[in-house]
């Protein structure tokens, strides 16, 4: 009779178990691990603390390109990006300035590498003109170089970083990204303030989009935005691009844009309009998607006049 009363206790602790286990997959509290396989949260996961190498391990700290420098150091990854246009044999258009200067962290996710945080330079240290308060543009001469320090790191981990310099453009004129503009570095953080952690990221799982009555409706689930102690002004910033997933040249391109750079939203419905010129994007193509990332200032960082976290898109949606 003991032996069976132990064994009823015994199987009913076990069924108890399995029940608390199976409840904290579904519960939604924070902290257990259904919710984190739910959830892609991109604050800066160590709270802004900074961490670092107290003494050199095996491990290469500095890159370089005949353009770009990056040493790692305590507070973060050292940014030196030089003129384009002081370059023997390089693009003339660099000449008058730069189109985009963009640092983006390289990371493989799920067997994938793509681009995830976004450090969008201001490029107008290598302009050869300035516009005065009255609209006025004057010649000026350019910097040689700009330098900056990207302190999204944890010490002792490698990180790619692709630095994407292009060339002015003139008006109408579009660039053939495919010719190149890019910089691969890859090295090993000494430390910094904290990294966003992409690692459950999967596409067309968190943003999605809807049409109806010429109005885009775009939306993300189960997404915590990158507020914390050292990010303000935290934004939203949605692309919307008419045609296929395959971006090919004249089936796929940007439509138009929808910004806060003031606040977050994780609900946004406005008009597919006819601004800057478009046409309606029926003209274009039955079909778009979007493309939804939060914006962020890091106060240490003004030469960074935005940085983005990794874009997330949504599946195709149908103008029919």
């Amino acid at each position: 009779m003991k032996k069976a009363v132990k064994t009823f206790f015994a199987l009913a602790a076990i069924s108890l178990a399995l029940c608390s286990c199976s409840d904290s997959g579904s519960s939604g509290s924070d902290g257990d691990s259904g919710t984190e396989n739910r959830v892609l949260d991109l604050r800066i996961q160590n709270g802004g603390v900074a961490r670092w190498i107290e003494k050199e391990v095996s491990g290469t700290y500095e890159a370089e390109t005949d353009l770009v420098k990056v040493t790692a150091e305590s507070d973060g990854m050292h940014f030196t990006i030089k003129n384009p246009a002081t370059l023997a044999g390089s693009d003339e258009k660099y000449q008058s300035g730069c189109n985009w200067i963009g640092v983006y962290r390289l990371e493989t996710i799920g067997g994938k590498e793509i681009q995830t945080t976004l450090a969008r330079l201001d490029k107008s240290p290598f302009d050869s003109a300035y516009k005065d308060e009255n609209g006025q543009w004057w010649p000026k001469t350019p910097d040689e170089s700009i330098s900056f320090v990207y302190p999204l790191c944890e010490a002792g981990e490698q990180y790619k970083f692709k630095v994407q310099i292009e060339p002015l453009k003139g008006a109408g004129e579009s660039l053939v990204r495919e010719n190149g503009y890019f910089h691969y570095l890859t090295l090993t953080a000494k430390g910094g303030i904290g990294d966003i952690d992409y690692s459950n990221l999967k596409n067309g799982e968190w943003a999605f989009a809807s049409y109806s009555d010429n109005k885009a409706t775009v939306w993300i689930e189960n997404v915590i935005p990158p507020q914390d102690s050292v990010v303000k002004n935290v934004g939203t910033y949605i692309d919307i691009f008419y045609g296929n997933k395959e971006w090919k040249s004249g089936e796929t391109d940007w439509y138009c844009l929808y910004e806060n750079p003031s606040a977050v939203e994780k609900n946004v419905s406005f008009e597919l309009k006819n601004d800057s010129g478009l046409q309606s994007i029926q003209n274009y193509s039955n079909t778009f998607f979007a493309q939804y990332t939060f914006t962020f200032e890091v106060p240490d960082c003004p030469q960074v006049s935005q940085w983005r976290t990794v874009t997330l898109e949504s599946d195709l949606v149908s103008l029919n």
